[in-house]
Protein backbone atom coordinates (compact mmCIF):
# COMPACT_ATOMS: atom_id res chain seq x y z
CA UNK A 1 0.00 0.00 0.00
CA UNK A 2 1.67 3.69 -1.15
CA UNK A 3 0.87 6.69 1.18
CA UNK A 4 1.02 9.95 -0.19
CA UNK A 5 3.61 12.15 1.80
CA UNK A 6 2.58 15.89 1.84
CA UNK A 7 5.57 18.21 1.37
CA UNK A 8 5.59 21.05 4.21
CA UNK A 9 4.41 23.48 1.94
CA UNK A 10 1.34 21.62 1.12
CA UNK A 11 0.16 21.81 5.10
CA UNK A 12 -2.29 23.87 6.60
CA UNK A 13 -3.31 23.89 10.02
CA UNK A 14 -6.34 21.63 9.38
CA UNK A 15 -3.42 18.30 9.12
CA UNK A 16 -2.78 17.06 12.23
CA UNK A 17 0.96 17.19 12.35
CA UNK A 18 1.22 20.58 11.67
CA UNK A 19 -1.71 21.55 13.97
CA UNK A 20 0.29 19.58 16.98
CA UNK A 21 3.44 20.90 16.02
CA UNK A 22 2.21 24.66 16.02
CA UNK A 23 0.30 24.81 19.00
CA UNK A 24 2.96 23.13 21.20
CA UNK A 25 4.89 26.10 20.69
CA UNK A 26 3.77 28.56 23.40
CA UNK A 27 3.59 31.77 21.10
CA UNK A 28 2.18 30.29 18.08
CA UNK A 29 -0.71 29.44 20.46
CA UNK A 30 -1.14 32.54 22.45
CA UNK A 31 -1.25 34.65 19.02
CA UNK A 32 -3.93 31.81 17.57
CA UNK A 33 -6.30 32.19 20.74
CA UNK A 34 -5.64 35.85 20.49
CA UNK A 35 -6.87 36.37 17.11
CA UNK A 36 -9.91 33.74 17.86
CA UNK A 37 -11.32 35.50 21.06
CA UNK A 38 -10.44 38.82 20.54
CA UNK A 39 -8.30 38.99 23.64
CA UNK A 40 -4.41 38.98 25.16
CA UNK A 41 -4.00 35.79 26.08
CA UNK A 42 -1.24 34.54 28.31
CA UNK A 43 -0.74 30.78 28.78
CA UNK A 44 0.76 29.60 31.98
CA UNK A 45 2.98 26.74 30.52
CA UNK A 46 3.71 24.92 26.92
CA UNK A 47 0.74 23.82 25.83
CA UNK A 48 0.04 20.40 25.34
CA UNK A 49 -0.46 18.37 22.21
CA UNK A 50 -2.62 14.87 21.81
CA UNK A 51 -3.27 14.99 26.31
CA UNK A 52 -5.21 11.88 26.60
CA UNK A 53 -7.66 12.19 29.60
CA UNK A 54 -10.50 10.03 31.45
CA UNK A 55 -12.53 10.08 34.83
CA UNK A 56 -11.18 6.26 35.39
CA UNK A 57 -8.82 4.18 33.99
CA UNK A 58 -12.11 1.78 33.00
CA UNK A 59 -13.84 4.59 31.57
CA UNK A 60 -14.50 6.43 28.40
CA UNK A 61 -10.96 7.86 27.44
CA UNK A 62 -10.83 11.30 24.69
CA UNK A 63 -7.82 12.33 23.36
CA UNK A 64 -6.97 16.44 23.13
CA UNK A 65 -5.45 18.01 19.92
CA UNK A 66 -4.73 20.35 22.66
CA UNK A 67 -4.70 21.87 26.20
CA UNK A 68 -3.46 24.65 27.65
CA UNK A 69 -4.00 27.12 30.91
CA UNK A 70 -3.39 31.01 30.94
CA UNK A 71 -2.29 32.76 33.97
CA UNK A 72 -5.95 33.01 35.18
CA UNK A 73 -6.61 29.30 35.17
CA UNK A 74 -8.49 29.53 32.10
CA UNK A 75 -8.55 26.34 30.37
CA UNK A 76 -8.23 25.95 26.41
CA UNK A 77 -8.98 22.56 24.07
CA UNK A 78 -8.70 23.07 20.38
CA UNK A 79 -9.48 20.59 18.25
CA UNK A 80 -8.99 19.82 14.49
CA UNK A 81 -11.98 17.71 12.81
CA UNK A 82 -11.81 17.00 8.78
CA UNK A 83 -14.44 15.05 8.64
CA UNK A 84 -18.53 16.17 9.55
CA UNK A 85 -19.17 12.98 11.73
CA UNK A 86 -22.27 14.42 12.06
CA UNK A 87 -21.75 14.32 16.65
CA UNK A 88 -19.30 17.73 17.08
CA UNK A 89 -21.65 19.49 18.97
CA UNK A 90 -22.22 16.28 21.61
CA UNK A 91 -18.30 15.61 21.25
CA UNK A 92 -17.92 19.25 22.38
CA UNK A 93 -20.27 18.80 25.44
CA UNK A 94 -18.03 15.28 26.41
CA UNK A 95 -14.91 17.50 25.88
CA UNK A 96 -16.07 20.10 28.48
CA UNK A 97 -17.36 17.64 30.90
CA UNK A 98 -14.09 15.60 30.65
CA UNK A 99 -12.08 18.43 31.30
CA UNK A 100 -14.22 19.79 34.35
CA UNK A 101 -14.02 16.39 35.74
CA UNK A 102 -10.20 16.85 36.16
CA UNK A 103 -10.15 20.66 37.11
CA UNK A 104 -11.55 20.07 41.02
CA UNK A 105 -9.25 18.34 43.07
CA UNK A 106 -10.99 15.53 45.08
CA UNK A 107 -13.16 16.90 48.55
CA UNK A 108 -13.81 20.15 46.71
CA UNK A 109 -17.13 21.36 47.39
CA UNK A 110 -17.06 24.74 45.98
CA UNK A 111 -18.55 24.50 42.30
CA UNK A 112 -17.04 28.49 42.11
CA UNK A 113 -13.83 26.81 41.88
CA UNK A 114 -14.06 25.11 38.56
CA UNK A 115 -12.13 27.08 36.30
CA UNK A 116 -13.75 28.53 32.75
CA UNK A 117 -12.98 26.49 29.76
CA UNK A 118 -12.80 27.10 25.87
CA UNK A 119 -13.15 23.88 23.23
CA UNK A 120 -12.64 25.20 19.77
CA UNK A 121 -13.20 23.28 17.22
CA UNK A 122 -11.67 23.99 13.57
CA UNK A 123 -13.07 22.39 10.58
CA UNK A 124 -13.28 23.05 6.72
CA UNK A 125 -17.42 22.38 6.42
CA UNK A 126 -19.72 24.21 7.81
CA UNK A 127 -21.52 22.27 10.35
CA UNK A 128 -24.60 25.11 11.21
CA UNK A 129 -24.77 26.07 7.34
CA UNK A 130 -24.92 29.48 8.45
CA UNK A 131 -22.38 30.63 6.49
CA UNK A 132 -20.70 32.02 9.50
CA UNK A 133 -16.87 31.32 9.97
CA UNK A 134 -17.36 31.58 14.18
CA UNK A 135 -19.62 30.27 16.11
CA UNK A 136 -19.65 30.83 19.82
CA UNK A 137 -22.21 29.09 22.03
CA UNK A 138 -22.17 29.81 26.06
CA UNK A 139 -25.72 28.78 27.87
CA UNK A 140 -28.39 31.57 27.56
CA UNK A 141 -31.72 31.61 28.92
CA UNK A 142 -34.94 30.45 26.72
CA UNK A 143 -37.18 32.56 28.54
CA UNK A 144 -35.04 35.16 29.74
CA UNK A 145 -33.14 37.27 26.20
CA UNK A 146 -29.80 38.52 27.35
CA UNK A 147 -29.36 35.98 30.63
CA UNK A 148 -26.55 34.03 30.56
CA UNK A 149 -26.02 31.00 32.91
CA UNK A 150 -22.68 32.22 33.99
CA UNK A 151 -20.92 28.28 34.29
CA UNK A 152 -17.10 29.38 32.32
CA UNK A 153 -18.34 27.29 29.77
CA UNK A 154 -17.72 28.73 25.99
CA UNK A 155 -17.79 26.27 23.09
CA UNK A 156 -16.49 28.03 19.81
CA UNK A 157 -16.56 26.26 16.32
CA UNK A 158 -14.82 27.55 13.40
CA UNK A 159 -15.22 27.09 9.75
CA UNK A 160 -12.82 27.70 7.48
CA UNK A 161 -15.42 27.66 4.40
CA UNK A 162 -17.09 30.50 5.82
CA UNK A 163 -18.90 33.34 3.11
CA UNK A 164 -20.16 35.65 5.97
CA UNK A 165 -17.70 37.44 6.99
CA UNK A 166 -19.41 39.38 9.74
CA UNK A 167 -17.53 39.26 13.29
CA UNK A 168 -14.57 38.16 12.13
CA UNK A 169 -11.26 40.08 11.78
Amino acid sequence: MHTYKKTLQELNLLDRFLFAEAIEDKEIFEIFLNIILGKKVTLKERPQAERETRAEPWSRRIILDSYSMDLELTVYNAEVQNKNTYNLQKRSRLHNSMIDSRLLPAGTVDYNDLNDVYIILIMPFDLFGEGKYKYTFSMQCHECPGLNLGDGATRIFLNTKGTDPTGVS
